[in-house]
């Protein structure tokens, strides 16, 4: 039986967190670029800009880029997740969004984090809950998301190089954010992931 665009695109995504994980096992082995400048910080986030999806509408990754028009605004959203780390991908435009913290090498923890959003063909390429489980990974609950057509899936990779992937997806769009750390369990994926997502997307409740 032929593999559904959706589940193609779920394994996708987990191979996407992967990267992210190579990512930080290049930490370790090689110093920071020099010159380097650490990511926008800071605990408030950002006020959203007018317009955008809501309420089920479809999303366009050009809604998102209006809202948050940097690497360092989507960055406030998480500045407890890459506290101390560099910006090393930052690559943002009305077709993808493309964010990548990682740590110094000497940092107690060698970790990455990475931000990305894609667009997706509509409402059909949205997973459903029975395809995210059949994929291997766990369906995230969130009664906001899903009242505006979307879902989310948690990913998990164990070994040195650990990482949470939670994808959330509306139709149109899909963000990813992946935390991955060596030799330490990953602490940001599933519900409070997709709490950052939903403000990426403007989606509320």
């Amino acid at each position: 039986m032929p593999t559904s665009r959706p589940l193609t695109r779920l394994f996708a995504a987990l191979a996407l967190g992967c990267g992210a994980a190579l990512l930080a096992s290049c930490a370790a082995a090689a110093p920071a670029p020099a010159g380097s400048e650490p990511a926008a910080g800071g605990g408030q986030s950002p006020e959203p800009a007018a317009g955008g999806s809501q309420g089920g509408g479809a999303y366009t990754v050009a809604d998102v880029v209006e809202r948050y028009p940097s690497c360092a605004a989507i960055g406030a959203l998480v500045s407890a997740q890459i506290e101390g780390m560099e910006l090393v991908d930052d690559a943002v435009d009305s077709e993808s969004v493309r964010c990548m913290w990682k740590s110094p090498t000497n940092a107690d923890v060698i970790a990455s984090f990475g931000a990305t959003v894609d667009a997706n063909t509509g409402a059909g390429d949205v997973p459903t809950k029975d395809i995210i489980e059949l994929s291997g990974l766990e369906y995230v609950p969130d009664a906001g998301l899903e009242a505006a057509g979307g879902i989310a899936n948690l990913g998990r990779a164990v070994g040195d190089l650990r990482s949470l992937t939670t994808v959330t997806n509306v139709p149109g769009v899909y963000v990813t954010l992946t935390q991955t750390k060596l030799g330490v369990d990953p602490d940001f994926g599933g519900t409070p992931a997709v709490a950052a997502a939903k403000q990426l997307l403007g989606i509320d409740g």
